[in-house]
């Protein structure tokens, strides 16, 4: 502790004021300003985000709902129409007049379908192929 009583103190600190020039407290006023005009536009854009965002997830979850409808309509139609193939085979239908054009005799596009389907194996058994449907 005797080292410390040897350091010398200064008693008393000096302070000066000093009138600032008026064009340096004008850059000053105006750099403050822009700063504050700044802050709060990142703040507007902080919301303005967050809000973008929110409406994001929104449309996000419309869509998936949407997809989901449209498939399962795709799906009803699809039905509507293979059981109008059975019945009308290769039909053609005409909505505004209600009428349906077809070939009475001949395969059904299941059919047909299943055919080609029949013709493929016998193809490839005839070749020494197996067919393995993965």
């Amino acid at each position: 502790m005797a080292e410390l009583d040897n350091i010398p103190q200064k008693q008393s600190v000096e302070i000066e004021i000093v009138k600032l020039e008026e064009s340096v407290l004008t850059s000053i006023t105006e750099l403050n300003q822009k700063i504050n005009a700044i802050i709060s536009d990142f703040g507007n854009i902080y919301i303005r985000k967050k809000e973008i965002e929110e409406e994001l997830k929104r449309l996000d979850t419309i869509l998936e709902e949407s997809e989901a409808k449209f498939k399962l309509t795709n799906e009803e139609l699809k039905e509507i129409l293979d059981v109008l193939d059975d019945k009308y085979p290769q039909g053609r239908i005409n909505l505004q007049d209600g009428l349906i054009q077809y070939q009475p005799g001949v395969p059904s596009r299941k059919q047909l379908a299943e055919q080609q389907k029949q013709q493929t194996a016998s193809n490839a058994s005839a070749n020494g192929m197996k067919v393995v449907k993965e």
